[in-house]
C-alpha cells in the first residue's frame, strides 16, 4: 500500500469522523494505523501486513471499555489483503492528560492468501499510551500481539496465518 494511499484514507476519516465524534461523551472513536513487528521467535510469518481501520468505545465510570472496530489489511507483497469486524474490552487509568489501556480485540472476516478465500477468526492483546493533546483529541501508540487463525471447514482452527507483534497508533475523539 502506499504511503500516500494511507494518508489520504486517515485525512478523510479525520474529516469524516471528526463532527459526529465530538459530540460523544464518556468513550472516543477515531482512526487506526498499524504494522507488523516480525521477529522469528515470536512470530510464525513475515507477510508484510499493514493495517487501517476505525474504532469507537465507551468508558465506564471504572475506567472499562467496550466497544468495536472495523480493518482493512493488505500485505506490502499484496498476496494477502482483507478485512475485519468486531468487539474491543479493556480498561484505562488515567493521570491528567496520560492514558494508560490494556485492551483484547476479536473479532470474524474474510481475506485472501495466496490465491485462496478464508473465513478469519482475529484475536489481539494490546496495550495503548495516550495523552490527551486536545480536550476532544487523543493521540496514542500502541503495541501488542495478534494472531489471525482460519476457520473454513475442512482447515484446523488452530492452523494460524499470521502471528506476530505489532506496533501502531491511533487518532480518537471524544470525552476525555
Amino acid at each position: 500500500m502506499k504511503p500516500s494511499t494511507v494518508f489520504v484514507a486517515l485525512l478523510a476519516g479525520v474529516l469524516l469522523v471528526l463532527p459526529a465524534a465530538t459530540a460523544a461523551a464518556g468513550g472516543a472513536g477515531g482512526v487506526g494505523f498499524s504494522g507488523q513487528l516480525f521477529d522469528p521467535r515470536l512470530s510464525n510469518t513475515d507477510l508484510g501486513v499493514t493495517q487501517i481501520g476505525g474504532f469507537g468505545y465507551g468508558v465506564g465510570a471504572d475506567g472499562s471499555r467496550v466497544g468495536g472496530f472495523g480493518t482493512a489489511f493488505l500485505s506490502e507483497s499484496g498476496d494477502m489483503a482483507g478485512g475485519l469486524g468486531g468487539m474491543v474490552f479493556g480498561h484505562e487509568w488515567r493521570g491528567g492528560p496520560l492514558v494508560l489501556a490494556l485492551t483484547l480485540w476479536g473479532g470474524l472476516g474474510g481475506g485472501a492468501l495466496g490465491g485462496g478465500g478464508y473465513m478469519l477468526a482475529y484475536g489481539a492483546a494490546q496495550v495503548e499510551l495516550g495523552v490527551w493533546v486536545l480536550p476532544w483529541m487523543q493521540l496514542s501508540a500502541y503495541v501488542g500481539y495478534e494472531v489471525l487463525g482460519n476457520v473454513v471447514p475442512g482447515v484446523p482452527f488452530g492452523r494460524a496465518l499470521l502471528r506476530t507483534p505489532m506496533l501502531g497508533m491511533r487518532l480518537a475523539w471524544g470525552s476525555p
